[in-house]
């Protein structure tokens, strides 16, 4: 293969973790804000709240489509670039693993997301922002 092309995939692979990470810290602060949400918000509050929850929706949504995207060449070349012959078929165990944690983790995320759009859909109405 030419090295250029190397590069490129190596540099999608880690892309590819990066946005992993950047859609997990997206589900734990999305968790985080349907926590520790206050009872009683001064309207200043509610509007940074959901200002912090579009960001977050955005980047969450950016890095699940960059995942998907990206994960097709990582997919089709992992046997050429990242298989470990010292693992041998121990790492797709492995890799199942880590799958079903980043689907638990995605899994969750949607939960607090679902559940905090409809509060901010809420906020938006009382605040006369849009609905």
């Amino acid at each position: 293969m030419d090295s250029l092309f190397d590069i490129a995939l190596m540099t999608n692979n880690y892309s590819h973790d990066i946005a992993t990470a950047i859609l997990a810290i997206s589900g734990a602060a999305m968790w985080m804000l349907s926590r520790n949400y206050p009872e009683s918000a001064t309207q200043e509050m509610e509007l940074y709240f959901v200002r912090i929850y579009q960001s977050i929706t955005k980047m969450a949504k950016y890095s699940l489509i960059w995942i998907l995207i990206a994960g097709v060449p990582r997919v089709t070349f992992y046997k050429q670039y990242e298989w470990s012959t010292t693992a041998g078929d121990l790492q797709v165990i492995a890799i199942m693993i880590k799958h079903i944690v980043m689907f638990l983790l995605v899994g969750t995320g949607l939960f607090y997301w679902s559940k905090l759009s409809r509060r901010v859909k809420l906020l938006k109405i009382k605040n006369n922002t849009g609905g």
